[in-house]
């Protein structure tokens, strides 16, 4: 049984999609908190605590993904990553402010950065694979 767990733990650990997932989680824990220390307790305005929390959450994901979540390090240089990441986190980024700004007038703007996330994760990843793990492709997800 143990043998069975640890295998298991293995094969999860090595998956790329969890290792995402893991990261991104950690990611919104940044982002979020961060949002609600700027806004919600030093009173900054919404759009420029939005922007500080998602370009520090941002960087903590770029390292992330790139070195642990899909291992490109080893395999690419950052200038063949950095331009087509740059379109798509310019991309998540006016997603993000804008979709904040706008559901913060109709509800709680946790909530609409909590809805932002996984709507951005139905573009995100799928690209991020492609971007930084061209070669993983049929071999694991």
């Amino acid at each position: 049984m143990i043998k069975k767990l640890r295998v298991l733990s293995i094969k999860l650990y090595n998956h790329h999609f969890v290792r995402y997932v893991f990261v991104g989680g950690t990611t919104f824990i940044i982002d979020l908190g961060l949002l609600v220390l700027l806004h919600g307790f030093l009173h900054v305005n919404l759009a420029i605590a939005t922007s500080i929390a998602y370009w520090v959450a941002i960087a903590y994901n770029f390292t992330m993904n790139r070195w642990w979540s899909f291992s490109a390090s080893e395999n690419n240089s950052l200038r063949k990553h950095l331009p087509p990441y740059l379109v798509l986190l310019g991309f998540n980024y006016l997603f993000t402010v804008l979709f904040v700004g706008y559901f913060s007038r109709v509800m709680p703007y946790e909530l609409a950065k909590v809805i932002a996330v996984p709507t951005q994760m139905i573009w995100t990843y799928p690209l991020f694979k492609k971007i930084f793990s061209p070669v993983i492709g049929a071999s694991t997800n």
